[in-house]
């Protein structure tokens, strides 16, 4: 059909007209993928009057340099106004240079770290199996997802879909922007993997498209893709980056900005309008049908009523703080259907999980566990995804390991998604397994990640209290929690989890103020009997920081602050004039042994505080 070539080629102009005027951006695949793109949309349920609706088909662009050719393809299925493409890449507008999560402008989720788009799309076809098994007339939608070459590469890509094709996601549809080439050459320099037999052997249905320049054969290959039951699809479709420029089928094209004169000679060459942004009277009749053809898609959504506000009752116990996440959790998990989680196969170690477990399957729809297996980068990518079709979902492993996690994580704060990480093994973990075990600089790294809450706990019901606040805020949200029991603490009827630090003792004729986190708190408490301090908890710095200065000075005080946390304590310098913490790797050994090498045994600590007040 020469409207629909005509329509493509249009597409691959303005696309590049829009990276023109930004004199920035990736025009080789916008150009490249834009019968791809064209396939996929003209094959999607969306409704370009409410691009958000529940029901709704969604597309995640893994390949987040390609976000010329999505906000290209989306002002011309009428969801954003074409005009607006003349903000590409400028600061305060919607158009990113890599997309970020705004369904009104029909974007699905933040891309850009190449292979997580792989692992959030898998997410989300997840989250639509689990809600059509209990509700087919209101959630019956698929995800598609557009990669490339570079996001097959990285390694997240195996976890995610080895996922998808053990879970039977049907209605997840890749497509594949196979042109053979990435930024500093051609894909063979650095990889001659068969990518069909490894989709094969992951269980999914391959369809190769040997004309991928083409929309037509593309869009027979997503309805033949649509008729599968059981497996996941991925369309092979051999494309040319910078199609129809002076540097196509070349690693020049990736990163190029094609100039006025070569696109007005593209259009010249195809037939097009002349000038800059024209669009043919045809080409607009012709998306306008596509866009008038579409049913109405049900914006029914099964979360809608469910609770925001939680009662989460501790027992005031001695206990590990794993311990306490759990019961927090099987608390959760009566209250509301949106909880929904997985683990790095260490559930039965970090205890992060329902009580009982019951793993999700085909045949336990309603099951509270999705096994994962040892997949700690896939587990966080696809949480993102569950968080965006309206899941609260978390995720465990040690915390030692959430470096495996961290880029997931950076991205769940960036969207704004409310996942929860849970890590336990906190400091030492279990000394006689070593340093590869032990956490020395985790908790501080997590704290620097912008828009994330990281909860130490150090008692039952201070952990309760962080559940609470997280999951009523849905806020992207870090647990870091104990291995080891920790004591019982009465806090004050003052203390309040969302200013993020309150005294847990005081004296009047205090010398000093420890201030402290997690399992530290009690250790601080246990050596005020030797000491006149006061002591204050910090659950969490950033909600802390982010209270008045008066406030900090009425909780810290006017005495010197220590800062006591088994870990790196670099940050702590900006509240305390001394910090007693440790910058080494740990090592093998009993528990005992280790903290006497460390100086952290009670006695230790008493005698360093008491040296730091005399």
């Amino acid at each position: 059909m020469e409207i629909i070539k005509k329509a493509v080629d249009t597409m691959r102009v303005i696309a590049a007209e829009t990276i023109q005027h930004a004199k920035s951006g990736h025009s080789g695949m916008a150009v490249g993928a834009a019968p791809l793109m064209y396939a996929t949309y003209a094959s999607m349920k969306i409704d370009p009057k409410k691009p958000g609706a529940f029901n709704r088909d969604r597309f995640v662009m893994s390949a987040g340099h390609g976000s010329g050719i999505l906000y290209t393809t989306l002002s011309f299925m009428g969801i954003i106004p074409r005009e607006e493409l003349k903000t590409f890449r400028v600061l305060g507008g919607h158009l990113h240079g890599h997309p970020e999560l705004n369904p009104d402008y029909g974007i699905d989720c933040s891309t850009g770290p190449l292979g997580q788009g792989v692992a959030m799309a898998v997410g989300l076809a997840l989250a639509e199996k689990r809600l059509n098994q209990t509700d087919p007339k209101d959630v019956n939608h698929y995800t598609y997802c557009l990669v490339g070459d570079g996001c097959l590469q990285e390694g997240i890509s195996y976890e995610a879909t080895s996922l998808a094709g053990h879970y039977k996601l049907n209605k997840l549809i890749i497509v594949y922007d196979c042109n053979e080439v990435t930024l500093d050459g051609p894909r063979s320099a650095s990889d001659s993997e068969n990518v069909a037999m490894r989709f094969k052997a992951a269980g999914w249905n391959v369809i190769d498209v040997a004309d991928g320049n083409d929309a037509i054969p593309v869009m027979a290959a997503i309805k033949k893709a649509k008729r599968s039951k059981v497996k996941p699809t991925i369309i092979i479709a051999r494309t040319t980056i910078g199609y129809g420029t002076k540097v196509a089928n070349s690693n020049k094209a990736h990163g190029s900005v094609i100039s006025s004169e070569e696109t007005e000679s593209m259009r010249k060459v195809w037939g097009l309008k002349p000038g800059f942004f024209s669009v043919d009277k045809d080409v607009e009749e012709h998306f306008a049908q596509l866009g008038n053809s579409r049913k109405r898609v049900k914006n029914k959504n099964p979360f809608a009523k469910t609770a925001k506000k939680f009662d989460l009752v501790a027992e005031g116990k001695s206990m590990a703080m794993r311990d306490a996440g759990q019961l927090m959790l099987t608390q959760l998990s009566a209250q509301t259907p949106r909880l929904w989680g997985t683990n790095a196969d260490i559930a039965s170690s970090t205890k992060a999980c329902v009580n009982p477990v019951t793993l999700w399957s085909d045949e336990n729809p309603t099951g509270n566990m999705i096994a994962c297996g040892i997949r700690e980068f896939a587990m966080a990518g696809i949480c993102n995804g569950l968080a965006l079709h309206g899941f609260l979902p978390y995720c465990s492993t040690f915390l030692v390991f959430s470096d495996y996690l961290r880029s997931a994580i950076r991205t769940s704060a960036l969207m704004d998604v409310p996942v929860t990480y849970i890590f336990s093994h906190d400091g030492l973990g279990t000394t006689p397994d070593g340093p590869t075990h032990q956490a020395t600089e985790h908790i501080a790294a997590l704290r620097l990640i912008p828009n994330l809450l990281v909860f130490r706990p150090s008692c039952d019901v201070e952990c309760a209290m962080a559940f609470k606040y997280a999951f009523e805020t849905q806020k992207p949200t870090v647990m870091i929690l104990s291995r080891r029991e920790v004591d019982a603490i009465k806090l004050p009827e003052s203390a309040d989890i969302s200013k993020g630090a309150y005294l847990v003792h005081e004296s009047e004729t205090a010398k000093a103020t420890i201030l402290a986190t997690g399992s530290e708190v009690s250790l601080a408490l246990r050596v005020t009997k030797d000491l006149d301090v006061n002591v204050v908890s910090c659950p969490c710095v950033s909600l802390f920081e982010a209270q008045s200065k008066k406030y900090q000075k009425e909780v810290l005080g006017s005495k010197p602050v220590i800062a006591l946390e088994l870990g790196r304590g670099d940050m702590w310098y900006k509240h305390a004039d001394h910090v007693i913490g440790f910058e080494r790797f740990g090592g093998s050994g009993a528990e005992g042994t280790l903290r006497k090498e460390l100086g952290f045994t009670e006695e230790q600590i008493a005698e360093r505080i008491k040296e730091l007040i005399d």
